[in-house]
């Protein structure tokens, strides 16, 4: 009996819980943030049907200037993990952004009927300061920064990708990107990323950077979103 109380004691204030992961205290650091990058209107627009094409051909361009910046930080983060084992999850998944995904932004683009002219639309400030982002972290040599980066583009799409709940016959436009962005094989690669930097350890100086990375990532996401819902430039740098 007194032990059960003890135990009961301990669980109340909270001694027995586990400790905060690094990647759960920089979500819990962005704060209602994360939960706009993760729940935005346009992530609903596209499930339901609702999306227009033009603020999807926005966004898909504007998305697609940045995938050669997104492949050198994945690259450059899978170059630093620490050994073959930690390599061999984020090789697999460069290979789905270098074919799938980067297939689908070419045949979105046939299917919506762009032009050269507006496919090669300049990057808008939003999609430069993103860019700029992943090359810095890329080129700092620091694991725990382009994890950081990372963590923050492909968790946040699994979070709303799991909760989409697209209608009975949605344009593979729209369901494919969705797909893309769900499921067993996302999901782990989601668990890879964070046990990645959940397995560093860091110091306070390093900590304040991954914290300064993630939140710069999770300012980009939203102004990025803003950008394509509303046709402006997405935040200045």
């Amino acid at each position: 009996m007194l032990m059960r109380a003890i135990v009961a004691l301990q669980l109340a204030a909270g001694i027995a819980a586990a400790p905060q992961t690094t990647t759960e205290w920089l979500r819990s650091e962005a704060g209602s943030v994360w939960t706009s990058i993760t729940t935005d209107p346009f992530v609903h627009q596209l499930a339901d049907g609702t999306l227009p094409n033009a603020t999807l051909a926005r966004y898909l361009v504007q998305d697609h200037k940045f995938v050669d910046a997104f492949m050198v930080l994945l690259a450059s983060m899978v170059a630093h993990a620490p050994t073959l084992e930690d390599r061999v999850p984020g090789a697999r998944f460069l290979g789905l952004i270098a074919g799938d995904e980067n297939s689908y932004f070419l045949r979105s683009f046939d299917a919506l009927g762009l032009s050269e002219a507006e496919i090669n639309a300049p990057p808008a400030p939003v999609t430069k300061r993103f860019d700029a982002l992943m090359r810095s972290a890329a080129a700092s040599g620091k694991l725990h920064e382009m994890l950081a980066v990372l963590v923050v583009a492909e968790w946040s799409y699994l979070t709303w990708g799991e909760a989409a709940k697209p209608v009975a016959g949605l344009s593979w436009l729209h369901l494919e990107w969705i797909d893309l962005h769900r499921g067993d094989y996302f999901a782990s690669v989601i668990a890879y990323l964070r046990g990645q930097l959940d397995a560093l350890e860091l110091t306070a100086a390093q900590r304040g950077e991954a914290r300064a990375a993630f939140l710069e990532a999770v300012a980009c996401e939203k102004a990025f979103w803003e950008m394509a819902r509303n046709g402006d430039g997405g935040g200045e740098l």
